[in-house]
């Protein structure tokens, strides 16, 4: 194909150049103009934008995953070693059991340069099933085309109900995108109807990253995921039972459930609260240790021991479900018994979202009724009840069947793939009119030519503008940090020269410079990769300025750091940058200064318009109507506005910021 945009030689050739600058330059704007003009295209674009709206309205209705870490529990991580030929893990029941689906569940974890959703799920495997006689089935098999990894979707595996004694995952090549070749899972669940076999089955694999609660071969059946609870989409929910208020962490509180008759139990299942007004906490009132008793009398002479957590450092279950298996325990009576309680702030606090209880298949806990040493009193109160624990209700939706959450959400996991297959169309199809726009009007009028040389050279006229506004702020960025640090040093060291200066004092001095030094030095390589245009495999991008930044400025706290793990699909311009790493580092400073927080939260994701950052702390917080002596809310707000974004503080305590920054013309498509 000849190439159109080399050196022009011809008319035609200086024509077509100037409007591939023009499109460069005006490429939102193109985009609409390209949709109305290519009338030829109407037809198609409509039944494209039929059929993502069809799409986005049937992912409306379905279960969406949580994707958080909320629980210091991962999953399964195999070894780094190279020596191992094939990577695998399996599960062994206690007995050959009736099973007919089997549930593979991604992991949420840190890669060698980010938080990654699928981090370690194989691009070729195979599930096996082995039945009484050991015999294998492959239940499902990708063994020949590459899987595209699901993120934390999980991926569902159906078939024909047998009986298995053994259920087998092997990678045939392995995940090994910024690192050593392994394979991780959160979770595998062996299903039969809703009632998970994996529970209590025996894992083993061929090796294992052992790290203190994170990855472990328990950790596989543990039923803690990154996609929350079971829930459906709906308006309103409750929030389930709240104890009434402890000042001691060891204070006995019970909560019981009676049964209409005695019956067999299979399993007994806890719903954690999940308070999202305060983001943090995920378990909301989960008792540290505690047991449950069955009984079949009312008052426990006969009570069996069916559950018992005793180790109060144990991480409790995050916002995931607590199966427990019942083993045809005969009750009409359940009692839960706390033996240490939630801390919350400064007191001490027993909740629960939904006590279930299932016999046959059948949750019998709906038709039982609630009783508790004590309740909550007060003004929050009316928000909580006993009845709530088996209104199938929790704050964030209704909870549904695992097995029918589990299609839901592979069925999302294959709309989502569906509308970003036919958003690609829809992107490609413009692009082709405005192709064939550009192509069409060569044949234009020479007010077109003296048009786009006009365009060309006022373009040029603000960009060298633009350059020198930045090289401005750059040097006044540089002055006011360094010509600050390099300030401080100075006055240190003629504090240091002074006559009654002592060995002790010297020390501290040095130390002070040493720190100041530091910090003058990150700051400048912050500013410079940063502002760096010239990229190579091995130099961070601004990402990884950011990452820097929260790590550096939040030592001693528990991070939450989520960017991005793949190339975003426009990168901003230096300016943008620049503004956001400003912002970032005003907000973050005043965190580690004045918030006395201990966790932090830092989301940077990609939306359909630009980027939103969001920043939690479970700090002191600030009233946000309050004078201020310094001008940090007025940078914020100012820092803002020229990035055209849109700027949201909550302070409770605990301070939540978010900004959502639109993309611009400046913004461009990352270099491959």
């Amino acid at each position: 194909m000849p190439n159109f945009f080399s050196k022009p030689c011809c008319p035609l050739a200086a024509l077509l150049a100037s409007f591939v600058i023009l499109h460069s330059s005006f490429a939102v704007a193109e985009s609409r103009w390209a949709e109305n003009l290519a009338f030829w295209s109407w037809g198609d674009l409509r039944t494209l934008d039929t059929q993502i709206h069809d799409h986005e309205q049937r992912l409306s209705r379905l279960a969406e995953p949580l994707m958080i870490n909320s629980n210091l529990r991962i999953g399964l991580k195999t070894g780094y070693t190279t020596e191992e030929d094939v990577r695998w893990f399996e599960l062994t029941l206690k007995q050959p059991t009736t099973a007919d689906r089997i549930a593979l569940i991604p992991p949420l974890a840190k890669a060698a340069n980010a938080v990654v959703a699928g981090y370690g799920f194989p691009v070729r495997f195979k599930l096996e099933v082995f039945d009484e006689q050991d015999q294998p089935r492959i239940v499902l098999d990708q063994t020949a085309a590459d899987f595209p990894n699901p993120g934390c979707s999980p991926i569902i595996a159906t078939f024909e109900p047998q009986k298995v004694k053994r259920a087998r995952f092997t990678a045939t090549e392995p995940w090994s995108v910024d690192g050593p070749e392994i394979l991780a899972m959160a979770e595998m669940l062996l299903l039969s109807g809703d009632s998970n076999l994996a529970l209590e089955a025996t894992v083993s694999s061929s090796s294992s990253r052992n790290a203190p609660r994170a990855w472990t071969r328990l950790n596989l059946t543990d039923m803690i995921t990154p996609l929350g609870l079971p829930v459906e989409p709906q308006g309103t929910g409750t929030n389930g039972f709240h104890s009434a208020v402890s000042e001691k962490a060891d204070e006995e509180k019970t909560l019981t459930l009676t049964l209409p008759d005695i019956v067999p139990l299979d399993e007994i299942r806890l719903v954690p609260v999940r308070r999202k007004d305060v983001p943090l906490w995920f378990d909301y009132g989960f008792p540290v240790t505690y047991k449950i008793e069955a009984a079949t009398k009312d008052d426990f002479s006969d009570a069996v021991l069916v559950h018992e957590v005793t180790d109060r450092f144990a991480p409790t279950p995050g916002t995931n479900l607590v199966c427990i298996l019942a083993h045809g325990v005969r009750a009409k009576h359940l009692r839960i018994t706390t033996q240490h309680l939630w801390y919350r702030k400064s007191d001490h606090v027993f909740a629960l979202a939904e006590f279930q209880a299932f016999s046959g298949g059948r949750n019998v806990a709906l038709n039982g009724k609630f009783s508790a040493s004590d309740v909550l009193t007060g003004a929050e109160a009316s928000q909580w009840s006993l009845a709530a624990l088996n209104d199938g209700l929790t704050e964030g939706g209704k909870l549904i069947p695992l097995a029918e959450w589990f299609n839901q959400l592979d069925t999302r996991r294959k709309l989502e793939a569906q509308r970003d297959e036919l958003v690609t169309r829809r992107t490609a199809l413009i692009e082709r009119s405005k192709h064939q726009l550009v192509i069409g009007s060569v044949g234009g009028t020479g007010f077109i030519t003296v048009l786009s040389v006009f365009l060309l050279w006022r373009q040029q006229r603000q960009r060298r503008r633009d350059a020198q506004r930045l090289h401005d702020k750059l040097a006044r960025d540089l002055h006011d940090e360094i010509g600050s640090n390099l300030g401080s040093i100075t006055l240190i060291c003629s504090i240091a020269n002074q006559p009654d200066a002592t060995l002790d004092s010297l020390k501290t001095d040095i130390t002070e410079i040493e720190r100041v030094a530091a910090e003058t030095a990150d700051s400048m390589r912050d500013m410079v990769d940063l502002i760096s245009t010239r990229r190579s495999e091995a130099e961070a991008d601004w990402l990884d300025v950011l990452h820097r930044l929260t790590e550096r400025l939040l030592r001693g706290v528990t991070l939450d750091c989520a960017l991005p793990a793949a190339p975003l699909a426009l990168e901003p311009d230096i300016e943008t940058r620049r503004e956001l790493y400003l912002l970032c580092k005003e907000v973050l400073h005043n965190i580690a200064k004045h918030a006395q927080a201990t966790q932090v939260r830092f989301h940077l994701t990609p939306t359909a318009t630009g980027l939103r950052i969001e920043i939690r702390d479970n700090g002191i917080g600030f009233d946000l109507k309050a004078p201020s002596s310094g001008h940090g809310l007025s940078n914020l707000r100012e820092r803002a506005t020229m990035m055209r974004a849109t700027l949201n503080i909550e302070s409770q305590p605990g301070t939540t910021i978010t900004l959502d920054v639109p993309s611009s013309p400046r913004w461009r498509k990352p270099v491959t």
